[in-house]
């Protein structure tokens, strides 16, 4: 995929594989392998890529999913031609020295042990791990006993099977012209810019019920209770409910002037902000509404949050509020893609998690169609307060009393 905009000295390159960590063969594999590709090569020490890199001006980033991974390349136009063999030796004979790896386990270690200590992250963990399973790759979350068992040859052998240049989808925005095109095919003779097939998630292992109280996880030096509320929704996104539902989502905690955050915040004072989101996975669509609240107010924000969804179930919205949310989520998707890079990221998501530019054309229809009868119908047939799962984790429960 290409998006030029000549305007702009910068071109980024994206090099998108199947490497994300559904596919690795024990937890933290695949984190490793993302986070120490590019370091070092066989031709080139670590000392020597930073070297390179830095002295041009070149961004390497990288980024990771369930499903796939992404080394990114920002440069000027005119370094293309020094920077795409190294591309190549990256990504064909990346090299995992002892020293590297050392320090990626002592660093990912401490990283997993803090986190630990985090309600949010514990909160977010056990929440995936009870709605999917904890074999299922959305519910598989790395401990340090894991990065422990790690080997270099693990990892290597990762890089060899999942990071395959013929295997990549490739992405090009910013100064990209013809010659530059050529240039990438020239110098990437193996690389293919055809979307790869990209296979969904597995089903959700988990048969168990959702429980009918909160799930509580006690973390006896934490200062604050996480929430995390939501499920597994029963639709795919090109099924108009999707788009109506985001719409609904918005109404509900999707910005500033949500009715969670309007409770929550404004009026009871519990929380900084809560957050409803809608993540599209290949396969899955999952809802989930955060926050961290005060301790002693987690038994009475949980109170809210179902009190909130139950109002929507029950009361059709108005015309006045259902037209704000529509014209800001016009804004913010205009928002989204008002740049060329942004632009490639938002197409390259798409494509990553198997949708397809479809995608823009139902969601805007439906800002234009979607009526408050649709929004009062889509609450009552997906928002049930007994079909969400609660969970909360904080200080012991005589701090915060929930449950």
């Amino acid at each position: 995929m290409t998006f030029p905009n000549t305007s702009t000295p910068l071109v980024k390159l994206d090099l998108t594989f199947e490497a994300g960590s559904r596919y690795q063969p024990q937890p933290s594999v695949a984190h490793a392998a993302e986070r120490l590709i590019g370091e070092a090569t066989a031709r080139r020490s670590a000392a020597d890529v930073a070297d390179f890199l830095d002295f041009r001006g070149i961004i390497l980033e990288r980024s990771a999913d369930t499903s796939t991974s992404c080394l990114s390349f920002y440069f000027l136009r005119r370094y293309a031609g020094e920077l795409l063999p190294l591309v190549r030796e990256i990504v064909e004979q990346p090299l995992l020295t002892p020293s590297l790896f050392d320090a990626y386990v002592s660093k990912r270690r401490q990283q997993l042990e803090e986190n630990a200590r985090k309600t949010s992250l514990v909160a977010r963990n056990l929440w995936y791990q009870t709605l999917f399973g904890p074999r299922h790759p959305l519910g598989v979350y790395a401990t340090p006993e894991d990065v422990d068992r790690l080997t270099p040859d693990t990892v290597t052998a990762f890089w060899r099977d999942r990071y395959r240049l013929p295997e990549a989808q490739i992405t090009l925005a910013g100064n990209v012209d013809d010659a530059l095109v050529a240039l990438v095919n020239d110098s990437l003779p193996l690389c293919s810019s055809a979307t790869p097939a990209q296979p969904p998630l597995p089903p959700s292992d988990s048969l168990a019920p959702i429980p009918a109280a909160p799930m509580a996880v006690t973390l006896p030096s934490a200062t604050q209770a996480s929430l995390r509320v939501g499920r597994i929704l029963p639709f795919r996104w090109d099924d108009p409910d999707c788009y109506r539902f985001m719409i609904l989502n918005t109404l509900l905690g999707g910005y500033f002037g949500s009715r969670l955050m309007s409770n929550l915040r404004e009026d009871k004072g519990y929380t900084y902000g809560i957050n409803s989101r809608i993540q599209i996975l290949r396969g899955c669509i999952v809802f989930y509404i955060t926050a961290d609240v005060a301790p002693d107010a987690a038994a009475d924000s949980l109170v809210q949050v179902d009190a909130e969804i139950r109002r929507l179930c029950d009361e059709r919205v108005s015309p006045d509020e259902l037209h704000r949310v529509c014209n800001y989520l016009r804004g913010d998707h205009l928002r989204s893609i008002d740049g060329i890079f942004e632009l490639a990221e938002r197409h390259r998501q798409l494509a990553t998690t198997a949708l397809d530019s479809r995608f823009f054309d139902y969601f805007l229809d439906a800002l234009e169609t979607t009526t408050p009868s649709d929004i009062l119908r889509v609450a009552r047939q997906y928002l049930n307060p007994s079909d969400l799962l609660h969970v909360v984790a904080g200080p012991p429960q005589e701090k915060q009393s929930v449950c």
